[in-house]
């Protein structure tokens, strides 16, 4: 703490520096500092969720029981997870409210979505009024890949095939050889799809659109030489 309370700056005139002053707000923004701050109240947030997640009013999604989940984290992305009643809900909403106040990070509603799934029109009214969030809907994204309560259609892996159409665009042109490819597609494109793989069940026909832009890159990719020797 006197690292982030003590902080003070300097000011740089023409090169040379002048005086110093107190910072109010800790540390500056990209002090090597910030990440192990950053960590230590994440896991203060963590630890605040896992305790609401054994009071008596707090009931698990039915999805996350076994488990035992109650949110998920990645970098400042947030999710918090329970089942849909009141009950639950405030659990959460009391301990974001007990961290706004211990650390000053206070939730912005406007920024904030609740997905509600299963629940009846008075209570998703009760749960909303409560949040003050706004209604959010399906498919949302996080991390990378769309979300949703039922098993993707196959049009809604469309950001997958973009991403990888959009990759093999950045090498047209750079006059790759076959090998360099080659190693392309098994270090950077297989592992974009295998990725999705983790979390969601490919159709026939999205693995068959992968496939073919995979094949075109491989033999096509270089089409100002030697194209014709390519050909299969």
């Amino acid at each position: 703490m006197q690292c982030v309370s003590t902080a003070s700056f300097s000011v740089a005139v023409n090169g040379d520096i002048h005086g110093f002053f107190l910072g109010n707000s800790g540390v500056r923004q990209g002090d090597p500092l910030s990440p192990y701050i950053f960590i230590c109240c994440m896991e203060y947030f963590s630890r605040m969720h896992k305790l609401a997640s054994q009071h008596e009013g707090f009931r698990f999604h039915p999805k996350c029981k076994l488990q035992g989940i109650s949110h998920l984290a990645f970098a400042d992305d947030v999710l918090l997870l329970s089942r849909g009643d009141s009950s639950s809900v405030q659990c959460l909403l009391r301990q974001l409210s007990l961290f706004g106040k211990t650390s000053g990070l206070d939730i912005n509603p406007q920024k904030s979505s609740i997905f509600l799934g299963g629940v009846g029109a008075a209570q998703k009214q009760a749960i909303l009024s409560m949040s003050g969030f706004r209604e959010g809907s399906f498919l949302f994204t996080y991390l990378g890949v769309p979300l949703s309560p039922h098993r993707l259609l196959a049009n809604q892996f469309s950001p997958l095939l973009l991403d990888l159409k959009s990759s093999v665009q950045g090498w047209i042109g750079k006059y790759l050889t076959y090998a360099g490819r080659l190693e392309l597609l098994r270090s950077v494109l297989f592992g974009k799809v295998q990725f999705w793989l983790n979390i969601f069940p490919i159709p026939d026909i999205v693995q068959r659109n992968i496939i073919s832009i995979c094949k075109n890159f491989l033999w096509t990719g270089d089409v100002n030489r030697n194209s014709s020797a390519l050909v299969v």
